[in-house]
C-alpha cells in the first residue's frame, strides 16, 4: 500500500512541475528495472561473498 501512495505521489509531484505522462511513466519504468535489477542479481552476489567470508573466517578459527 505505501508502494502504491508513493507512486501516485511521485505522478502528482512530477505532473506539478510539468513533466509530461509519458516521461513519468518511463521514470517509474526505470525504477522498477532498477529494483529487479537489484532484488535479482545484487542481492544474491551479497549472500554468496557473505557466506564466503563466513566460509573464510571459520576455516582460519
Amino acid at each position: 500500500m505505501l508502494s502504491l501512495i508513493m507512486a501516485l505521489f511521485i505522478i502528482w509531484l512530477l505532473w506539478k512541475l510539468g513533466i509530461g505522462i509519458i516521461k513519468i511513466v518511463g521514470f517509474l519504468f526505470l525504477i522498477g528495472l532498477v529494483f529487479v535489477f537489484v532484488s535479482y542479481l545484487v542481492v544474491p552476489i551479497l549472500a554468496l561473498v557473505l557466506i564466503g567470508s563466513l566460509v573464510g573466517f571459520l576455516i582460519r578459527a
